[in-house]
């Protein structure tokens, strides 16, 4: 019995060590910025020329639903990209332009990517992440979804977020 009385004042001496040998366990990890484009929009169909407002206003709410979903965590904060005059997008802005707007508003990653429609059912697209500190590519994943309606286009914004959420941007 005697032995156990000696561990319970060991254990909270060893828990001490650990604290002071390791003192960025207690300290709060401060957001990453992160950058996130407009999404881009192909559609090979010859889609209805009324459709594009209706896209256009869906890739503006993927956007920014990602961006939301992203600055709700403790692990990312959002910064915004602005372009003149339109959106600033993989496919519109020059590549070396975006990423140098991208690191003057503070950005440690930037998110891009698009959106194609393959048919009346199915849509798809990629999305990307490149470290620009590290000048590194840490993120592409592929995305489909079923349906062209709001909701479809909000559970393929949910969906993204959840994956860039599982991943370890920042290396």
């Amino acid at each position: 019995m005697q032995s156990r009385s000696i561990l319970i004042p060991l254990g909270g001496v060893v828990l001490a060590c650990m604290a002071v040998l390791n003192p960025g366990a207690a300290v709060a990890v401060e957001p990453v910025a992160v950058a996130v484009a407009d999404f881009d929009y192909i559609d090979p169909t010859g889609g209805v020329m009324e459709q594009e407002r209706v896209v256009a206003e869906r890739l503006r709410t993927l956007a920014q639903q990602v961006r939301e979903g992203l600055d709700q965590s403790d692990r990312y904060r959002v910064v915004l990209l602005e372009c003149a005059p339109g959106p600033c997008s993989a496919g519109r802005t020059d590549p070396a332009e975006l990423l140098a707007k991208a690191k003057a508003v503070g950005a440690r990653l930037l998110v891009f990517g698009g959106i194609q429609k393959m048919n009346t059912v199915i849509q798809y697209g990629n999305a990307e992440v490149v470290d620009l500190e590290a000048d590194l590519l840490v993120f592409d994943r592929n995305i489909a979804f079923r349906n062209d309606s709001d909701e479809a286009w909000h559970h393929a914004a949910k969906f993204l977020v959840a994956e860039l959420m599982k991943e370890n941007l920042v290396r």
